[in-house]
């Protein structure tokens, strides 16, 4: 007798440990000091925290622009596009927390999706962003953090980097003020904030 359901659950089941593999939070391979939230925030406690790479290309206006030029300070990293509905939506709010936290040293640097610089400076002037962009059209930029860091392709994304230059925090999708404001309070004191 045929069992034509073995391959098909044997698939399935490969299916399910490649999603438990790659998904940090919950699975017995997660990191030490990694702290999935149910919402998919990840905050990674302070002994734990990988080096960010050096974000680095010219800005929408044509300057260069890097990721180290902000040492010493604790940056919000935000992959957006000016196509990306939930961007639309978060921009205003990373615009008015950067605009409340810089003096305070905290700062937003932008990775832009888009494929031209045309659409990038027709966003930043509708949003009003005053922090740089940097153009990243093949979105090679995030490639380059540590495997396991997000878990998503899709925009927007954002991490936290801390005074020290390392990744503390990773989010998917738009964040609110007070989600935001919790990543970055974490990140400045080292302890998880995951919900």
């Amino acid at each position: 007798m045929k069992r034509p359901y073995v391959p098909f659950l044997a698939a399935l089941a490969c299916a399910v440990a490649l999603v438990g593999a790659i998904t940090i939070g919950g699975s017995p391979g997660t990191p030490d000091g990694y702290h999935r939230g149910k919402d998919g925030t990840l905050t990674i406690d302070s002994s734990h925290r990988p080096l960010a790479p050096d974000f680095t290309g010219a800005g929408a206006d044509g300057s260069p622009v890097r990721l180290s030029d902000y040492a010493g300070k604790t940056v919000v990293v935000n992959a957006w596009a000016s196509w990306c509905g939930p961007c639309r939506k978060e921009t205003p709010v990373l615009v008015g927390f950067h605009r409340r936290m810089k003096e305070q040293g905290v700062v937003v640097l932008g990775l832009n999706r888009d494929g031209s610089a045309n659409a990038a400076r027709a966003f930043a002037r509708e949003f009003h962003m005053s922090y740089p962009s940097i153009l990243d059209p093949g979105g090679k930029q995030l490639l380059a953090l540590p495997k396991g860091l997000l878990n998503t392709q899709g925009l927007p994304v954002t991490l936290v980097v801390d005074a020290r230059g390392r990744v503390a925090a990773t989010a998917s999708g738009a964040l609110g003020e007070g989600r935001l404001g919790d990543l970055v309070a974490a990140a400045r004191a080292g302890s998880p904030a995951a919900r």
